[in-house]
């Protein structure tokens, strides 16, 4: 088959060397079934903020996967304006160019971005494509909770035609999946309707790989030398809002009595200044920045606890908890939903209220006083990521999926 994968929020893999995500993962297993790949990204990385692409470029990456960047505004912050005008123009760029190509067997579009998933249905619809829409986000009712329940009713008369766009992409879907069940569900509610077979959830998931160990990086060998002899905390992801790392510096401030307590606090984005200006104090606290994907699988053998920080009350799964599973760490999160209720049910970590530095701390020094408790937390979680969060498995079922969808669409025609 001809499929088109549409996601322009993740690294595109232009260097072995980066991590790969959802998009790259499923790409990469489309491809081993024998298919090819036309991927649509923007020219624009979300996470570092600066342009990969100058202009609109289409790519070949390897055989079976080209990609089509195309260039929007970019954007300083993830909530802004320039932000929204960045989609805006992709999505329209995607429909004066997706006419002049030929036609896909099926289509895998995340969502946000909202406004191009709504060109993307169109296009499908108008070409007799099928099409699975990756529901990745409550956008635009996340944007809404940003604000005061006083002005909440008032920006969504704003964002009217939003909220109609997300209403008929889910409508026009032809099979929803996520990444968890609350956003399966908020994509169906939207669609007005119940699940079918078509309709799926797959994990995010994360691919384990060998670290070099001849050629390390000066990231990594700093790592080493500040992890040694360390019971050492960790982040890794994007300093934003949503995430926001913050936390860990009161909590490395409160608890750097323990000499043998550090923090790593890895990644970029537009916090990432004022973080490390408040780290400058902090002899237990190392900010390395952004890690490539040998780097991270170095900070992963040298680290004790993943922390997966939000100052939100939100339902959410995010991509740093099976990174952190995958090497047997025990997870600490602030997150509602699928994540909280995984972390009780298979007993891999603890659950902190957003905000609460009193509560992450007692997390944090419960795993660091208790080796018993730590050990077997720890087992948890090495065994559930090879059953469930597995990403070889779960894109291998994913890929799978696709297939399936597109050949009851052909046979129904």
């Amino acid at each position: 088959m001809k499929v088109w994968l549409i996601q322009t929020g993740e690294k595109i893999p232009l260097q072995n060397r980066e991590r790969k995500l959802r998009t790259s993962l499923l790409a990469d297993s489309l491809i081993r079934r024998g298919h090819s790949v036309l991927w649509w990204v923007s020219a624009f990385d979300h996470f570092k903020k600066e342009w990969i692409f100058h202009k609109d470029t289409e790519i070949s990456i390897k055989k079976g996967l080209k990609i089509i960047a195309l260039k929007g505004t970019g954007y300083k912050k993830n909530v802004s304006l320039s932000r929204y005008f960045d989609h805006r123009i992709i999505a329209w760029k995607f429909k004066k160019w997706a006419d002049s190509l030929q036609k896909p067997n099926i289509i895998v579009c995340a969502t946000p971005p909202h406004d191009l998933a709504y060109e993307a249905v169109l296009f499908a619809k108008r070409n007799s494509v099928p099409i699975i829409i990756d529901v990745r986000d409550q956008w635009p009712d996340i944007f809404v909770n940003h604000f005061s329940p006083l002005f909440q009713k008032f920006i969504k008369l704003l964002l009217y035609r939003d909220f109609q766009m997300i209403k008929k992409v889910m409508k026009k879907a032809d099979a929803l999946v996520s990444m968890m069940n609350t956003l399966l569900k908020w994509g169906l509610d939207y669609a007005g309707r119940n699940s079918t077979w078509k309709d799926r959830v797959f994990y995010l998931g994360y691919k384990k790989t060998n670290i070099n160990t001849k050629n390390k990086s000066e990231k990594s060998l700093e790592i080493e030398e500040f992890s040694k002899d360390k019971f050492v905390v960790t982040f890794i992801g994007t300093f934003a809002n949503y995430h926001n790392p913050s936390i860990l510096l009161e909590s490395a401030k409160k608890l750097k009595g323990i000499k043998s307590l550090a923090f790593v606090i890895a990644g970029e984005g537009e916090l990432f200044a004022r973080l490390r200006q408040r780290s400058i104090e902090l002899p237990n606290v190392l900010l390395p920045g952004w890690l490539n994907q040998e780097e991270i699988e170095n900070l992963l053998k040298h680290s004790h606890i993943g922390i997966c920080p939000t100052p939100f009350i939100a339902d959410f799964f995010p991509n740093k908890m099976f990174l952190y599973l995958s090497a047997g760490l025990p997870v600490i999160s602030a997150f509602q939903g699928d994540s909280k209720e995984i972390i009780e049910k298979y007993q891999i970590g603890f659950y902190y209220p957003p905000n609460d530095v009193g509560a992450l701390n007692e997390c944090i020094i419960k795993l660091y006083k208790d080796q018993v408790l730590y050990k077997r937390i720890s087992e948890n979680a090495k065994k559930i990521f090879k059953e469930m969060f597995d990403a070889d498995k779960i894109y291998e079922e994913y890929a799978e999926h696709v297939e399936r969808v597109a050949k009851e669409y052909k046979q129904l025609c």
